[in-house]
């Protein structure tokens, strides 16, 4: 197996699920007591954080420096562990020379929802990724029609969000994701655009189809580092 490298600690709650997927992924895989090969760099995330919402011309360039360390620990292939940094890595990523790919959520999540034909998707996150374009945008170059949710809807889908970025979860969260999706008409698959969402909220919890950026970003890496 190739060795994944994992830029991790965006948030540490939702990084421990990287950790664990690709080592359940590899232990299905190839039984016996395998295990996935990882390079995990923990950033400090109070580095880029620190710079939400209004330092955008800065953070590109923390992002940078800390791609910069995990490419020379010389992994066969990258993860960004956080949704929206995959913005800052569109912002550098002609001027940042990795030597393996790096597999970008976003981009995975848009093709596949492409070519599964939901068409209609709803857009959970960060209050950020909701009222950025970077997300969208991406989704609809696939010809895909989003929706988010309205300004309320997004300011208690931030205070969730914090509360799981900190290793809070209760059913009072899962409650209201279960409830906030049902609200929604006419739509064919939820994109859960933040990495802590999957914390709170699973294709168990609701009937509709759920695309989960970071399973999906694990799965595509995974049949890299198998592929011979």
């Amino acid at each position: 197996m190739k060795t994944i490298g994992l830029l991790c600690g965006a948030s540490w709650p939702s990084s421990i699920e990287y950790y664990k997927l690709l080592n359940q992924m590899a232990q299905k895989h190839y039984g016996g007591f395998h295990s996935a090969k990882l390079i995990l760099l923990n950033i400090d995330y109070h580095e880029i954080k620190q710079y939400y919402p209004d330092g955008w011309d800065k953070i590109p360039y923390v992002l940078k420096k800390e791609l910069e360390k995990l490419n020379a620990l010389n992994p066969d292939c990258i993860l960004i562990c956080n949704n929206t940094l995959h913005k800052a890595y569109d912002i550098i990523k002609d001027e940042t020379a990795l030597n393996m790919p790096l597999f970008h959520m976003v981009e995975i999540t848009a093709q596949i929802a492409k070519e599964r034909n939901l068409n209609n998707v709803l857009l959970l996150g960060t209050k950020f990724t909701m009222e950025d374009d970077f997300f969208i945008n991406h989704l609809e170059n696939k010809n895909l029609n989003v929706t988010v949710p309205s300004k309320q809807q997004r300011e208690e889908i931030q205070a969730f969000q914090t509360s799981l970025a900190k290793g809070i979860m209760n059913s009072e969260i899962k409650e209201y994701f279960i409830k906030l999706i049902n609200s929604f008409e006419n739509i064919d698959a939820v994109v859960l655009g933040c990495t802590e969402l999957p914390l709170a909220i699973n294709q168990e919890d609701i009937k509709q189809t759920i695309l989960n950026p970071l399973e999906l970003q694990c799965q595509r890496a995974f049949e890299f580092a198998i592929n011979k």
